[in-house]
């Protein structure tokens, strides 16, 4: 379902690490991670992962389609992402009808985890 595709060192001595995430409904798609055992990054960790997940894409779907600026980067903070430790999304884009697709796929997974029908670690805050 996913494979290491690289490993990166941060300035700070974490490691993050690069998966391809194989998915049917989401073709093209990778996730930066941060170890789940470091905790959350500090900000000067976050700062560098998101350049370098910025960088990474570009170079993929360069790659990949054969232009630097077909991807998205999606990043959910504590509160609003569904597993706990810290990532990157990184999703290669080759037209209008791919992104609408993923974010069609995306409002799926949400409501589905509104509804309690899909497994949500996030934490719960009331208004």
């Amino acid at each position: 379902m996913h494979e290491v595709t690289d490993t990166f060192e941060l300035s700070s001595g974490q490691r993050c690490t690069l998966y391809q995430i194989r998915l049917d409904m989401i073709p093209d798609y990778y996730l930066l991670s941060f170890p789940r055992d470091a905790g959350e990054p500090s900000p000067a960790d976050l700062s560098e992962m998101l350049v370098l997940g910025m960088k990474r894409a570009q170079s993929l779907a360069r790659a990949r389609v054969g232009d630097p600026g077909a991807y998205s980067l999606l990043y959910s903070g504590y509160s609003a992402r569904r597993e706990q430790g810290w990532h990157v999304h990184i999703v290669l884009l080759t037209g209008r009808w791919k992104k609408a697709w993923l974010y069609m796929v995306l409002a799926g997974k949400n409501a589905l985890q509104a509804l309690g029908l899909r497994r949500d670690d996030a934490p719960r805050f009331k208004r």
